[in-house]
């Protein structure tokens, strides 16, 4: 099982590899209701590392398929337009190199899961955008509707596997 969720609320944009006071409080609070997790992994960026180690208490690894150049996939839009998953499930419909990019990431995910058993919970902690295409490609492929505002803060998904198959993705909000 992974779970996958954006860091939490970073500084002002000038500082944009660290946690505002608000997003460290975010991560804090989670962690009193997390569960146990087998594996903690975030991507590079040292907001993410900061996330996973305040939501877990640790960070195992880094692992850099969690921030994976995006390309032209979102090249013309900016992050604040996507307000919903409907708009990034507009974007995959448009574009061949989201479908891609999405496929590729999914995979990423699957690699981490195969990390631990089958019944062992994996965090990864991502950003925005990188979860949302391929969260919603899974949700295509197992007929889950995901509906609702795109992946705020410390929200994301997480995904049951099977054999090393992907059967089940639920939103995790806050």
């Amino acid at each position: 099982m992974v779970e996958i969720r954006r860091h939490a609320e970073r500084a002002d944009r000038g500082k944009e590899h660290t946690l505002s006071l608000a997003g460290r409080a975010m991560a804090e609070s989670l962690a009193k209701r997390a569960p146990k997790f087998a594996l903690v992994v975030s991507s590079p960026l040292p907001r993410a590392e900061e996330t996973a180690q305040l939501l877990a208490g640790r960070l195992d690894a880094v692992e850099p398929g969690f921030l994976p150049e995006m390309g032209g996939v979102i090249g013309d839009r900016i992050f604040g337009e996507m307000r919903t998953l409907a708009d990034w499930a507009e974007v995959l419909r448009e574009r061949e190199d989201a479908r891609k990019f999405a496929s590729d990431q999914l995979a990423t995910w699957a690699r981490v899961a195969m990390r631990v058993g089958e019944k062992d919970r994996v965090l990864a902690i991502s950003h925005g955008g990188i979860i949302e295409l391929p969260a919603i490609t899974l949700a295509q492929r197992l007929r889950t509707p995901l509906d609702g505002a795109s992946f705020g803060y410390c929200e994301g998904v997480v995904i049951t596997y099977a054999k090393g198959a992907p059967t089940t993705i639920e939103v995790v909000r806050l």
